[in-house]
């Protein structure tokens, strides 16, 4: 980096000459000023709770901060469930013995005095949405920010080092008690997923950086955390996945139904790495094959290939993936017809008719047919998002009898990167991680990522 500044002088002689090489150097260091000079950032921030009208919660050492009065600091009620609401665009706390303080202020930071102060809070949503959606407890360690917006609505935002982030990350995306191998291939994916996204900013906010649902990744705090799912983050500290020395979003789904999608029929936008171009059939050695038409897309649901992520495969894959790499629901056509229905004279749902398949087999572009009308929907979620809950995933067949259609499906995500299920397969027949990542991001090399800051 020193040659730079060697040459400054030369450079400002010959600015037209030097144009592109100043372009390009310039572009350099504001891609290396993405990260801290330490290779991390210090601390990001994660919105946990969106545009809710209350609060709950059990407090265990945090100590509230006023932010309209940064030094005036004291102990919040330690015993019984705390309640929030917000006021006049004033976050009031409570208990059911009254008001215990109010904050004059729409933001209000908790903060604990020791690294075991943590905060319960009750009743957290979670998958939003998507047939999974439920609410539990969740326990969050760091810096809480609390904060209101004009319709009284409050919003909760943790904020944290980047590796204890990943220990809120790592076991709800694979599960805590996967074998180590997969969970540290899980660790160097999500850190990816996370320096990428941070770069981007595509999920940030005013107050927050990423978010912490599936549209991101999921962060649950401390709940679900095992010593083993801990151990993967700490084993793979800083490394990330990159692709010609540069960081990659790295990309992953539950189970890819045994064929992974290439990127461009999932996201049209997000075309820039090489190791999404190809979609494979998930052997333990891959094959590049292509279900694009209806009948090997028809031939491959139907069938139960000897693939990574086959549960009746041989290896012992875990409960949350057993039922999703072949999966059927039914659904009555008159529940349909008021599910889609976008138009009181299109008259009865029909059925659906696929108009385009990725080489996953895929629909990314469908006819939803009815008595008069029919509406075309692109995009392999949004034809997922059609149905309430969403269906798990676009790869399926449908067929008609009487009043019911009936879905025959294969996997449970967009199949676009690792697989978690394979990923668990080949931790179980002896595969490091790194084995894991070369397999599912071919093209890929593991790096810290000081090692590309100081390159």
């Amino acid at each position: 980096m020193t040659i730079l500044f060697n040459f400054t002088a030369t450079i400002e002689k010959n600015k037209m000459n030097y144009l592109p090489l100043i372009v390009f150097v310039l572009s350099v260091f504001h891609c290396l000023n993405l990260y801290a000079v330490q290779g991390q950032p210090d601390k990001i921030r994660v919105l946990i709770i969106k545009d809710v009208d209350s609060l709950r919660f059990q407090n265990n050492g945090m100590k509230i901060i006023k932010t309209s009065l940064p030094a005036d600091s004291f102990e919040m009620i330690t015993e019984g469930i705390v309640t929030a609401v917000s006021v006049n665009g004033n976050i009031l706390f409570s208990t059911g013995g009254g008001v215990i303080t109010g904050s004059n202020s729409k933001t209000v930071k908790l903060k604990g005095e020791s690294s075991s102060a943590t905060l319960i809070i009750k009743d957290v949503l979670y998958g939003a949405g998507w047939w999974w959606e439920g609410r539990e407890d969740r326990i969050y360690e760091g810096e809480i920010l609390i904060y209101t917006n004009q319709n009284n609505k409050l919003s909760v935002v943790v904020s944290l080092p980047l590796e204890e982030y990943l220990k809120g990350v790592v076991p709800y995306e694979i599960g805590g008690n996967s074998p180590l191998e997969a969970l540290k291939a899980q660790a160097v994916a999500a850190r990816s997923e996370a320096v990428m996204a941070l770069q981007s900013k595509l999920f940030s906010g005013e107050y927050y950086d990423l978010t912490s649902d599936v549209e991101c990744q999921v962060f649950s705090g401390n709940k679900g955390r095992t010593t083993l799912s801990d151990s993967a983050v700490i084993l793979t500290k800083d490394l990330i996945l990159t692709e010609k020395g540069l960081p990659i979003s790295a990309y992953y789904a539950s189970n890819c139904g045994g064929h992974s999608e290439i990127i461009s029929n999932v996201w049209s936008t997000r075309t820039e790495f090489n190791t999404y171009m190809n979609g494979y059939s998930d052997f333990l050695i891959r094959e590049t094959t292509n279900l694009s038409n209806e009948e090997a897309a028809t031939n491959w649901i139907n069938s139960k290939p000897d693939v990574l992520c086959n549960p009746s495969a041989g290896i012992e894959l875990p409960s949350w993936s057993k039922n999703y790499f072949r999966w059927q629901v039914e659904y009555n056509l008159d529940t349909l017809t008021n599910m889609f229905n976008r138009s009181k004279t299109a008259g009865r749902f029909k059925h659906i008719e696929p108009l385009e398949r990725g080489v996953s087999g895929r629909i990314i572009k469908a006819n939803f047919v009815f008595e008069n009308d029919k509406f075309e929907v692109t995009g392999e979620l949004n034809i997922r998002m059609q149905f309430k809950p969403a269906l798990r995933s676009s790869c399926f067949i449908t067929k008609v009898e009487g009043n019911v259609l009936t879905l025959n499906g294969a996997g449970w995500g967009h199949g676009v990167g690792m697989c978690q299920s394979g990923a668990v397969s080949l931790s179980l027949q002896g595969k490091s991680f790194n084995d894991i990542l070369a397999h599912y991001y071919p093209g890929t090399e593991v790096l810290p990522i000081s090692k590309i800051v100081k390159e």
